[in-house]
């Protein structure tokens, strides 16, 4: 059976100096969609990264970016964008902004490239809350339990969708959350995945309906995140909605 397969969670790049893999990835901006179609990913979302943030200029930056390869591959991408709690008042504007030209994804954020530490500081409270009233989704990369924990409560509005579910001990923490929290969900990229039968305990716990696909790209290989779902001994139903039908959902697509 073929899938339809949408990555909710890589970092396109438009400039050299965007691409956060350590090797050398031999790949134009323009290639991106032939390396992850390869693996028979369809459509891609994420954040374009930038590192030394000084001003707002560099988060406008690395959001520009996102839409100018939205120009380039059109449906196929999926822009998030990045807001920063030092910047509040520039944050929200751009939140307006944005969702005046069609974006409703924000993430992966990533505090520690980008220079910030908790979702909960002032600030992104703040910005979090303009968030949940213009209806975006949020994707993040995780900071300590409590912080995250504290979030998805404090927004229960606000579908939150959190990368990397970890290693055992961290993965049952993980899941907790999703079953106390309606509003939280798992990106299965990054640690984890690869331990066997990880995804299908995950699935009889919580349910598919809590899992989104995600495969770093380019930091990780995607192809190896999709053999793992099509993998593990889940329904073919299971997998249409990791692959893609939960994205769609939770972003009204």
């Amino acid at each position: 059976m073929s899938f339809h397969i949408i990555d909710a969670h890589m970092h396109p790049f438009y400039t050299k100096d965007e691409i956060i893999c350590n090797y050398d990835l031999g790949t134009e901006p323009r290639g991106i969609g032939d390396d992850l179609a390869r693996c028979g990913i369809d459509r891609f979302a994420g954040s374009v990264i930038v590192r030394n943030v000084t001003s707002f200029d560099d988060v406008k930056r690395a959001n520009r970016d996102a839409l100018r390869l939205r120009d380039i591959y059109g449906e196929r991408y999926i822009p998030g964008i990045h807001i920063h709690p030092d910047f509040v008042r520039e944050s929200c504007e751009e939140l307006q902004e944005l969702h005046t030209l069609g974006v409703r994804y924000i993430g992966e954020l990533v505090p520690y490239i980008m220079g910030w530490q908790t979702y909960t500081c002032p600030g992104a409270m703040e910005i979090f809350s303009v968030a949940q009233e213009l209806g975006y989704t949020v994707s993040i990369h995780p900071t300590t339990h409590e912080d995250m924990d504290a979030l998805c409560a404090a927004f229960p509005k606000l579908s939150f969708i959190i990368a990397h579910p970890g290693e055992y001990d961290n993965y049952m923490r993980n899941l907790e959350r999703v079953e106390k929290y309606p509003n939280a969900y798992l990106d299965i990229c990054g640690t984890g995945l690869f331990r066997n039968r990880m995804l299908w305990y995950g699935v009889n716990r919580v349910g598919a309906e809590r899992f989104l696909f995600g495969t770093d790209y380019p930091v990780c290989d995607p192809a190896m995140q999709v053999a793992a779902v099509k993998y593990q001994r889940i329904t073919d139903h299971d997998r249409e909605l990791i692959f893609s039908g939960n994205f769609l959902r939770l972003l009204g697509m």
